[in-house]
């Protein structure tokens, strides 16, 4: 898709917030699709995983908490949305506020998203998102691949966090923040194999041999805005200058509490 600019620019937000565990189901399933909000074009949520903890282990599932995705028209959309949601756990989520400018892959619902030009500042944090819809028949050899990638992203020096997330049955997700794009360019095809790891590269291979997905894509963004709360404060959110990680990814990784600014 061509690079374009528009007066009211689309925007992707990621928010990350508790909730009871009995509406865990609400939040998974009907949560802004019961009706419609203006400017949402597409929402995904999904339970937060620990990256790397064993499928079996209470550590890796965060079932009171969710981490949502949305894509809006514009940011004065998902400010109305935030304003209309005070007595919902987002309205204080943690969040970040992006701005798409590469997509490989293909999910149906995000297609029309516009590719926005890439920031002139290539030594700036980024974010990365894959998003997957999973073959159940593969959901084996995905483990099986997916698990030592985790190890990998989880360890690497140059993340400063990333964490899974899933919604039954083959929903998948993942999130993360670089030093740069091109720290995770290394990552991504192993460049420096001692450093980089090569379990990513292997796991693409053999995905392209054989695919575990009926849809997958990969999508790069610009940082807008970051904070801890919409207050700067709150359980989730680790104040820090007003900005700060949500608790289990800062406490599950081994990387410095800092601003992105």
């Amino acid at each position: 898709m061509s690079q374009k600019q528009n007066p009211a620019q689309e925007v992707f937000s990621f928010h990350y917030f508790e909730v009871p565990i009995y509406k865990l189901p609400f939040y998974l399933f009907l949560y802004l699709k019961k009706k419609k909000t203006k400017g949402l074009i597409h929402s995904e949520s999904l339970v937060p995983m620990q990256l790397g903890a064993s499928l079996f282990s209470k550590k890796r599932y965060h079932l009171s908490q969710i981490a949502l995705i949305a894509f809006w028209q514009s940011e004065e959309d998902l400010d109305q949305f935030l304003n209309l949601s005070r007595n919902h756990p987002i309205h204080s989520s943690w969040q970040m506020r992006l701005r798409l400018y590469r997509r490989w892959g293909k999910i149906s619902e995000l297609d029309s998203a516009v590719l926005y030009p890439k920031p002139s500042k290539e030594d700036t944090p980024m974010v990365a998102i894959t998003l997957a819809r999973l073959k159940i028949s593969q959901l084996f050899r995905f483990t099986k691949w997916g698990r030592p990638v985790e190890k990998q992203v989880r360890d690497h020096p140059s993340q400063r966090f990333a964490f899974a997330a899933f919604r039954p049955f083959r929903n998948f997700l993942t999130f993360s923040i670089w030093n740069s794009e091109h720290e995770m360019i290394q990552m991504v095809h192993g460049l420096e194999p001692t450093k980089d790891g090569l379990e990513h590269k292997e796991a693409m291979a053999e995905r392209n041999r054989k695919d575990f997905h009926t849809e997958f894509t990969t999508l790069r963004f610009e940082i807008l805005n970051h904070c801890a709360t919409r207050n700067g404060s709150g359980t989730l959110g680790v104040p820090d200058a007003g900005y700060g990680f949500p608790e289990f990814i800062r406490l599950g990784n081994p990387v410095s509490a800092s601003t992105l600014n």
